[in-house]
């Protein structure tokens, strides 16, 4: 029979016991591996991500930039290192303590310091650039979170040398202004990602490139300039602007043969080490973006126009009116009361009223041809942002007026630059040359397209020469030991509601030597005052560079040349390859009655000394020299009837 169980006998929980903690277990684990899986499959990437941030900071740095010399190898700009402060809001405790050890460090505002480890950033910049001793002085405190780093410092060696042309960079050494901005893809560095490994306090255990080698500096950049006709330069055009009170000047120093810019002198000076002490209107570079009319200077390309195109020969005879010349409803004016002069003579003298009858017997479609191939209505190819491009209207807007004023200078406008580079064409045998501002010693001289004839171009650089050397305007341009040619110019400046003002460029532009031109100088001077005009006020800047350039070291050749011009001509012989020509110390010819002597010299000058007074020469015989004359020296010429006769020789 069945066994019966006593009701007091005690429930046995152990089999329900063992199921409830197999559940429990299967439960946790069953937990456990959800948890796992969530976090090792669905939120790896993000904790990844976090663990990341945690351990590792990335970092993109540049290299150094690149330095930039002149043609010697002087410095001109340069990069050296300095240390900057970041830091990781995350890492910094105690931000208030921080930013006063900070700012005691740094010598600056607390608050200021506060305001920046309060942001919900892993990277804030603090300082930049700061000098040794405050990094020593951030270094010591050793606060987590805070942390030094090794940057680039722009410096300019020269100060305000060249400093509207070199510009300036920013903070994060990128080009802002000048050949600082326009070669900033050659200067500046590349990039190099910095990735840096810290503890849990923060300290870096780490720093790894991910390319060890990669190349991260910039290119260095040679000019063409020469830092010691550069300071020469600057210097007298300084002194310039500073006595006669002008506003601005620019100076330009060119070789002729290549067209390197050997200096670039810009007054007021601009030191870019400080560039935020300045506004636009110092560190703008007037000579490539300012429009300015060129005046009287840019007569040569009239003269040479006609020339080129036949209208009128060297010895035309133009009538001037006496100084006032009215044209329709207008008057053009001359500053003397000229009568007749000779084409050679309207240069040398610088005639508005012949100058204005010359354009218009040339034609505006003609003249306005020749301006666009010397490139006045281009700009250069130099590395220079923002050029202008000149103004000059199409020739069929052009009234008879209009021509006339265009013919002397006045009712177009063109930079500094353009008009340097148009009187290479004439320091080049008549062709078009570029500016160069990079020096590549394997570049040979770009001469592009023939503009004007040789022998047009030799015969505008003679009238140069004579406006210097004889009785023109440029006589205050003279360089003692060497002919030098040039053109002065006086532009009125044109007034912003239309008209001109009582205002005036001073401008010159020359060459050295003259025949044979190695150097051009331009020099503009804006606003002088009283004296204004441009053979007072910039033709002695031109004779004071010059001076500097043939006494200095870069004036070997040109000395060199002169002894071996000095020993022909004491051979009786006429130099026929020299790079320049001597001065004659022969006296000026007055309108004295007793006729000089002239034989000897060659046929350009005696016939010069006659016009100058009055006198018409009868030339007899073929030849570039004056063999014998009649009357005789010292005779009075009138005795002759007012004949004065030239017997001529080969030599």
């Amino acid at each position: 029979m069945p066994r019966q169980v006593s009701k007091n006998t005690p429930r046995d929980w152990s089999r329900i016991k063992i199921i409830l903690i197999l559940c429990i277990l299967i439960m946790a684990w069953t937990g456990l591996w959800s948890r796992a899986v969530f976090v090792q499959i669905i939120q790896s990437q993000e904790l990844a991500g976090m663990a990341d941030r945690q351990y590792f900071s990335k970092q993109k740095i540049t290299g150094k930039r690149g330095e930039i010399f002149d043609r010697n190898g002087v410095v001109l700009a340069q990069s050296v290192g300095s240390r900057s402060v970041y830091a990781n809001p995350f890492l910094v405790q105690e931000s208030l303590a921080v930013s006063r050890d900070l700012a005691v460090a740094l010598e600056t505002d607390p608050e200021r310091i506060q305001g920046l480890l309060n942001r919900q950033s892993s990277f804030v910049w603090i300082a930049r650039k700061i000098s040794d001793r405050t990094a020593h002085r951030v270094a010591e405190k050793n606060i987590p979170g805070i942390f030094l780093v090794d940057e680039h410092s722009r410096v300019y060696p020269r100060g305000h040398m060249l400093g509207q042309v070199l510009g300036f960079v920013g903070v994060d050494n990128q080009g802002l202004e000048g050949l600082e901005k326009s070669l900033n893809p050659t200067l500046s560095g590349a990039e190099m990602v910095i990735v840096m490994q810290r503890d849990a306090s923060g300290h870096k255990m780490s720093l790894l490139p991910q390319d060890p080698t990669a190349k991260v500096n910039g290119q260095d950049v040679v000019l063409t300039i020469d830092s010691q006709i550069q300071f020469a330069a600057e210097k007298y055009l300084a002194e310039a602007v500073q006595k006669h009170g002008g506003s601005y000047g620019i100076s330009l120093v060119v070789h002729v043969p290549d067209g390197d810019i050997l200096a670039w002198a810009s007054y007021p000076f601009f030191n870019p080490n400080n560039f935020q002490a300045y506004n636009s209107s110092i560190w703008r570079n007037r000579a490539a973006v300012d429009l300015m009319e060129p005046g009287s200077t840019l007569k040569p390309f009239l003269i040479a126009a006609a020339l080129e195109e036949g209208i009128a020969r060297e010895d035309s005879l133009y009538f001037c009116e006496n100084g006032r010349w009215r044209l329709g409803r207008n008057e053009i004016k001359d500053v003397k009361e000229y009568g007749w002069l000779t084409m050679n003579r309207v240069l040398r003298y610088s005639s508005n009223i012949c100058s204005a009858k010359i354009g218009l017997d040339l034609g505006p479609g003609p003249y306005f041809n020749y301006l666009e191939q010397l490139g006045f209505t281009t700009p250069l190819d130099l590395p220079l942002p923002g050029q202008a491009r000149g103004i000059l209207r199409p020739p069929h807007t052009w009234s008879r007026m209009e021509v006339a004023t265009i013919a002397f200078g006045q009712g177009m406008a063109s930079t500094t630059l353009q008009l340097a580079r148009a009187y290479l064409v004439l320091g080049n045998e008549g062709r078009f040359t570029e500016l160069n501002l990079i020096l590549n010693n394997n570049r040979r001289p770009d001469h592009g397209k023939r503009i004007f004839s040789p022998e047009v171009s030799r015969q505008v650089l003679a009238m140069l020469r004579d406006t210097v050397e004889m009785d023109g305007t440029g006589t205050r341009a003279r360089i003692a030991g060497v002919e030098a040619g040039g053109k002065t110019g006086t532009a009125q400046k044109a007034s912003p509601t239309g008209g001109y003002l009582d205002k005036y460029v001073a401008s010159f532009v020359g060459f050295i030597p003259a025949l044979e031109p190695e150097y051009m100088i331009l020099t503009i001077i804006d606003e002088p005052s009283p004296e204004h005009y441009g053979g007072v006020v910039a033709a002695p800047v031109f004779s004071e560079i010059g001076t500097s350039i043939v006494s200095s070291a870069r004036g070997l050749r040109l000395r060199s040349l002169q002894a071996s011009a000095e020993q022909e001509l004491q051979n009786n012989s006429i130099p026929g390859n020299a790079r320049f020509s001597i001065k004659q110390n022969r006296g000026r010819f007055s309108a004295g009655s007793e006729i000089p002597d002239l034989r000897g010299i060659c046929l350009r000058e005696a016939v010069e000394k006659l016009l100058s007074v009055g006198i018409v020469p009868v030339l007899e015989g073929r030849g570039v020299m004056v063999r014998d004359q009649i009357p005789s020296p010292g005779q009075n010429w009138r005795d002759n009837g007012g004949e004065v006769v030239l017997r001529l020789c080969e030599s």
